[in-house]
């Protein structure tokens, strides 16, 4: 259904991305910020219209191919690079928080310290690192529908989160607890700002898989538009709230960490609740990024014969896109740097580069095998070529700005 369909589209937008906003609104100022996240939206969603668009003239060329030319063997695929995160769940689980009138998770922890008994930190984070893939690694093995409930628990627990950071917050404003006086703006964050407004509007990885199974399409163009607007409406509110209520320097980089103390949430369940969140959010993540790049590997190897073995097709593609990633998140400590990579960096590839080139060199060859005058049903309404000129210099100036503060911090 389309509003299920919708729910994908929310999650994989709504992410852990928003951890991230309040702190770079904080530092870029209130003004500057809105305008930004706002221009971020409007060209990602502009950006979507187009992979809406290419997928619906690939899928008119192969139909169109299949009924002309029945002999001839059609292999059609489109690169789209899907990252996955980590995280130190093992950093909540072995500080187990408390409501006795300190504040939670304001020291410093190592991994060689106890968790339970003999266990270290990071012995324990890899402990839950197996469970991680042994519960959700599952899910890349199979159709992207086979996860449906999972994607409505957790836009009800996104819901959720949102709501009580939000309450909160505005409970601290209103007793007169709120102690931010943001600036109007701070053109030496632009940066910063540029880089997490990107991140957190990204969905297109997994955009390939949640369309074509939608049975009615009518009002898809529809749909999406109101879900940027929900999400960014949700970015904006919480963003501007939590900035009016904590002092600049006391927001945290991870926003989560500035509610888990309970002369903020009253509660440990509550506390542990929002601790959880982006275990919820990787969890429902996770399996549409593996069976995205699952179908990518095998669509890049799908000429050999060897790709129509019912091992290498339903063993080996998702092996392939589950061990990597774990690989990778058992060896590495510094989670920083990946996410600071791969979100920044693939983002920024894969919003605004990839779609306007790939609608591009689309429309041109829908032009040359049907004519000048043929209508894409799905077609996106951004048809002038000035708007994947303006998607590409978003891009380049996205990416210009992240590497600007890369090496500003590195100095």
């Amino acid at each position: 259904g389309l509003w299920v369909g919708m729910m994908y589209v929310f999650n994989s937008m709504f992410g852990v991305g928003i951890l991230a906003l309040p702190k770079a609104f904080a530092d870029a100022g209130w003004l500057t910020s809105c305008v930004i996240l706002a221009l971020a939206m409007v060209m990602s969603y502009i950006t979507v219209t187009f992979l809406i668009e290419v997928m619906s003239s690939a899928n008119a060329r192969i139909v169109w191919d299949r009924s002309n030319d029945s002999h001839k063997e059609v292999n059609l695929f489109v690169f789209v690079f899907v990252y996955n995160r980590t995280l130190y769940l093992s950093a909540f689980f072995s500080h187990i928080p408390s409501c006795t009138g300190e504040s939670n998770f304001t020291s410093n922890f190592y991994d060689e310290d106890h968790c339970w008994g003999p266990i270290s930190r990071i012995n324990a984070y890899r402990i839950f690192l197996a469970g991680f893939v042994l519960l959700i690694g599952p899910f890349a093995f199979f159709s992207i529908q086979k996860n449906k409930f999972i994607q409505i628990f957790a836009t009800i627990v996104s819901f959720s989160v949102f709501c009580i950071m939000f309450i909160m917050a505005f409970h601290l404003l209103a007793i007169g607890r709120g102690k931010g006086n943001p600036a109007l703006a701070n053109f030496s964050a632009l940066p910063n700002i540029f880089g997490a407004c990107s991140l957190a509007a990204v969905s297109h990885a997994t955009l390939p898989h949640i369309i074509p199974p939608i049975l009615n399409k009518a009002y898809l163009g529809l749909g999406i538009a109101i879900v940027f607007i929900v999400v960014g409406a949700f970015y904006a509110l919480l963003s501007l709230t939590i900035m009016f209520t904590f002092e600049n320097d006391k927001i945290q980089e991870i926003v989560l960490l500035n509610f888990l103390d309970c002369s903020v949430v009253p509660g440990v369940f509550f506390i542990y609740f929002l601790g959880l969140y982006t275990t919820f959010k990787v969890s429902a993540i996770f399996p549409l990024n593996a069976v995205a790049l699952r179908d990518n590997i095998w669509a890049m190897f799908s000429s050999f014969q060897c790709s129509r073995i019912w091992a290498v097709e339903r063993l080996l593609c998702p092996l392939l896109a589950i061990i990597p990633p774990t690989v990778i998140a058992v060896v590495t400590e510094n989670i920083e740097v990946i996410v600071g990579i791969t979100g920044s960096y693939a983002a920024a590839t894969i919003q605004f580069i990839i779609p306007p080139l790939l609608v591009h060199y689309s429309r041109t060859d829908t032009q040359e095998k049907f004519g000048p005058s043929v209508r894409i049903k799905y077609a996106s309404p951004f048809q002038h070529k000035v708007w994947i000129i303006l998607a590409i210099i978003f891009a380049v100036f996205t990416i210009t700005t992240v590497t600007i503060l890369y090496i500003t911090h590195q100095s």
